[in-house]
């Protein structure tokens, strides 16, 4: 039986701005993810508003839908990786597309050479996701920097699987938090993803 995932953003919290700015903190966000299977996942970067100190937002844009997808039993892990950026000149956002491209091809280029040198074939995803992820870092801080320095937070990494489910076919949810920080600019997101079942249906 397959499994349909989905993955929302549901509510932010401004527990400290960042020092030196004028204004409130523009943020946006941004996640690439995998399954255990290689389907590979981008949400683009998302604007999820304007932030000053013990500011929290739990409407628009929230709840934001950043994943769907239908994944089979044998694949239902998923592993994600977010970045919180905080916008002054907008470098990040007109990059972006680039951005995403690079992290595709990288990801890739990883698979190909891991299967290549005969890996694991159930781990190449999940390795060659890692690893991408690691290097894109670096290039997203330099398209921060192209504009009028964008802060862009150290990323966010958790792998996701289905919770316990009780014998019937109800679907089951768990919700998560990411809190980062910079420039003392700290923030906390809370996530939540969901696998509900899809019956087999024999004719």
């Amino acid at each position: 039986m397959s499994h349909r995932f989905t993955l929302q953003a549901v509510r932010a919290e401004c527990i400290q701005e960042q020092a030196l700015e004028w204004g409130k903190d523009e943020m946006r966000m941004l996640a690439f993810a995998v399954s255990r299977k290689g389907q590979f996942f981008s949400t683009g970067l998302r604007g999820i508003g304007s932030y000053g100190t013990s500011d929290v937002r739990t409407d628009d844009p929230f709840p934001m839908q950043l994943i769907e997808a239908v994944l089979e039993d044998d694949g239902l892990e998923v592993l994600l990786f977010v970045w919180l950026v905080e916008e002054d000149g907008g470098g990040v956002r007109q990059s972006f597309a680039g951005l995403e491209n690079e992290f595709r091809s990288r990801f890739r280029s990883e698979v190909e050479q891991l299967a290549g040198l005969g890996f694991p074939r159930d781990c190449i995803p999940f390795t060659a996701f890692f690893k991408s992820a690691l290097t894109f870092t670096p290039s997203l801080e330099e398209a921060g920097r192209s504009g009028r320095d964008d802060k862009v937070f150290a990323p966010f990494e958790i792998i996701l699987d289905k919770p316990p489910q009780n014998l019937g076919f109800d679907a089951v949810s768990k919700e998560f938090l990411l809190i980062r920080a910079k420039n003392v600019g700290t923030y906390l997101l809370t996530f939540r993803f969901r696998y509900e079942p899809i019956p087999i249906i024999v004719t």
